[in-house]
Order: C-alpha cells, then sequence, then structure tokens
C-alpha cells in the first residue's frame, strides 16, 4: 500500500529537536526529506551526548531516512542553489529566528514567486510577532511561560521536551493541513508554528481552573497536578513510585474495593475531604512493594499504573508490542512515529553524514556535474564529491 506522502519533497533546515522530530514523522508518512544543513557542522544535535555510532544519539533517532545536502546560504550562490531546489520542493520547513529568512533573501514572500505551491513552515519560539518574537528560547523557557512549571507543587523541569515536541505535532498538522488544501485550490501556505504555542494546550485545565476561581492555592494545586487523592503519584513500600488516576467514580469505586476501604467512596473529589485522603492512601500503597500493588490493582481496573523510568521503556510490555522504540546492534536508538495508518511504517535509511547526499540531490534539482564542482570548489556546497 502507498504511503500517504509518497511523493512529497520537504526541504528541512531546522536543528535540534522540534524541527527533526516533525520532518521524522513526515518521512514516517512517506515524505522525501532533504536536511539542508550549514557548514559549520549542521544539525547541532548531531554533536550533542550521548553519542551512538559517531553521531548524537538523538539525532540519529530523528533523522533516520533523511538525506543531507550541506549549503552555504549566507552567500548568494548558496541561496540560488536553495531557490532552484524549492522549485520542486513541496515544502520547506525552518527554524531561524523571525527575519533571519529575509535577511538571507529566502523568506515566504520570495520563495513563493519560484514556487507558488510552495507550503512554508516557519517552526520559530515565540511566532512570528508580539514582544517576544525575537527572543531565544528551549523548552523550559517555553513550558515556564505556558504555566505548566508554576502548576507543579515542586516547580522543576518536567521529565520531558513536551512545548518541543508538541510543536512538532502542531507543524507536522499545519503542514498536513496546508499540503491538504492546496489539493483543493493549487495554492501554498505559510504555517507560522510556534513552540511556546503548542505547549499552552498542556495547561489548558489548570488556566481554566484558575480563571473560574476552582483553583486553590498552593501547597495544593490543581484537580490534575496534586490536589486530589485520587489521581496522584504515591510511594509503595519498596520506595518505588506508583501512579493512581481513578478520577471516574467506577474507577474510584473498584480502588477501594480492592484495597479493602469502602469507607474512603463517598466525599472523594470533596476539596476538603482531601488532606485526610492524601493520607490515608498514602499509608495504604506503604504497606505493599509497587510490584504487589500492580498485581492486584491492574486485574481491578481502577486506572493504576506502574511508574516508567526512561530505563525502563524497552522493557515495558505495551512498547514491545506496539514496536515504537528499538535500539539497533550499533547503539542507535529507534523512534517510531506514533501516527499509524493501515499499521504500516517506511523501511529507514541510517541517519545522514553531512553533505552525504549533496550532489545526487543537487543533480535532481537540475544542475550539472561541472555547476555543482564549481559550487565544491567555491566552498558553496560540502559534503560527499561527485
Amino acid at each position: 500500500m502507498t504511503l500517504p506522502l509518497d511523493g512529497i519533497r520537504i526541504l528541512d533546515l531546522t536543528r535540534l529537536l522540534p524541527g527533526g522530530v516533525c520532518t521524522m514523522m513526515l518521512a514516517d508518512m512517506g515524505a522525501s526529506i532533504i536536511k539542508v544543513e550549514s557548514p559549520d557542522g549542521g544539525d547541532y544535535a548531531r554533536l550533542m551526548p550521548p553519542m551512538a555510532a559517531g553521531q548524537g544519539a538523538i539525532f540519529r533517532a530523528t533523522n533516520q531516512g533523511k538525506r543531507s545536502l550541506v549549503l552555504n546560504l549566507k552567500h548568494e550562490r548558496g541561496q540560488a542553489v536553495l531557490r532552484r531546489l524549492v522549485e520542486t520542493a513541496d515544502v520547506l520547513v525552518e527554524s531561524f529566528r523571525p527575519g533571519v529568512m529575509a535577511r538571507m533573501q529566502c523568506d515566504y514572500d520570495r520563495l513563493r514567486q519560484v514556487n507558488p505551491r510552495l507550503i512554508y513552515c516557519a517552526m520559530t519560539g515565540w511566532g512570528q510577532d508580539g514582544p517576544y518574537a525575537a527572543r531565544g528560547g528551549h523548552d523550559l523557557n517555553y513550558a515556564s511561560t505556558a504555566g505548566l512549571i508554576g502548576e507543579m507543587n515542586q516547580p522543576q523541569p518536567i521529565g520531558g521536551q513536551v512545548a518541543d515536541i508538541g510543536a512538532a505535532y502542531v507543524a507536522a498538522a499545519g503542514i498536513l493541513a496546508a499540503l491538504f488544501r492546496r489539493e483543493r485550490t493549487d495554492e501554498g501556505a505559510f504555517v507560522d508554528s510556534a513552540i511556546f504555542e503548542a505547549a499552552l494546550p498542556f495547561a489548558a485545565i489548570p488556566w481554566i481552573e484558575a480563571v473560574t476561581a476552582a483553583h486553590q492555592p498552593a501547597p495544593l494545586r490543581g484537580t490534575l497536578t496534586g490536589r486530589n487523592a485520587c489521581y496522584n503519584i504515591y510511594t509503595a513500600r519498596d520506595g518505588k513510585p506508583v501512579a493512581l488516576a481513578a478520577l471516574e467514580p467506577k474507577f474510584w469505586d473498584s480502588f477501594c474495593a480492592a484495597v479493602g476501604r469502602p469507607d474512603l467512596v463517598d466525599g472523594y473529589l470533596n476539596p476538603a475531604r482531601q488532606p485526610y485522603l492524601l493520607a490515608e492512601i498514602a499509608q495504604i500503597f506503604a504497606q505493599r512493594t509497587a510490584d504487589a500493588w500492580a498485581d492486584l490493582l491492574i486485574p481491578a481496573d481502577c486506572c493504576f499504573s506502574l511508574v516508567n523510568t526512561p530505563e525502563d521503556l524497552l522493557d515495558d510490555p505495551q512498547i514491545r508490542a506496539r514496536g515504537l522504540l528499538a535500539v539497533e546492534a550499533d547503539g542507535t536508538p529507534i523512534l517510531r512515529s506514533p501516527i499509524r495508518l493501515d499499521a504500516e511504517q517506511p523501511d529507514k535509511s541510517a541517519p545522514p553524514d553531512a553533505g552525504e547526499h549533496t550532489p545526487d540531490i543537487l543533480r535532481e534539482a537540475g544542475l550539472s556535474d561541472d555547476e555543482i564542482s564549481d559550487l565544491y570548489s567555491s566552498g558553496i556546497i560540502h559534503g560527499r564529491g561527485i
């Protein structure tokens, strides 16, 4: 069966995690991804530890199945080459701060003159406008500004890159929507994808509670962030954390029945009763090991789970069964897109060396071997020679 994005050609000018994951998911749907990298080392993730097979493991995990072209976009000849590539591209994704592509004469307004059907996606930290637009930032900044860190009972970095990965999904959705519209109108589009804005929906419930005066003051925060005993993290007898999310009455009833405490059923969502319930359930969980609780509560169907560490993930039966994570023989971690159509996943080639596919990509764009040789000798392109 044909993958949904077979034949779609994407120029990926991004670096690090959000853009890498976005185009990884598009590649998993069949798109051809060309990484356009700079001569100063390319994607920063190539050199970020931990390393696997001589490259950054994060880079290798998110760039399988892509091809690499090293191109100097600070030089006008490099900019001209990018415009040649745009002629036959369907999508361009970049992650520079607003204004950088305009200084390189390759912003959307210029590129759509070259290819009116181009989908241009700008992945920026804060969006194309507003008082923060020119600022730098990382996931911790976006999550903090979005209220996610401040919602914690003990503010600290989140155990994952919520804004970065959320932005990858948002950008992919915007690109897919623009491609779908292009099928109807034959027109390209500009996708303004702000990483910070991708973090905001994760704070939806705390924000709604706050503006409706339902939010409780610290140290007990919101309904789903530590205030309620039925939806919390507890410590088992062996010191391991366990998760209880018995939010609906049927799940709470099942939990209380399984632990032999029918007296806890009534009023379990009453804010005034939460300190008592938190203390009681903490004492209950302290009586058995985490595995013993799993043996009792998972069959009870009360939304109980063990708390995995990252080291546990490859051994998790559900993750193994679905095949989302793996490690190759050379130590390269493999991520597979959670977006599945007819359960198909493409065969992935190894992550590219910087500039590994430079001559092939340029030939496909119509450049002759003499032109390519001249670009090499002028320092405009780098990588594997012709």
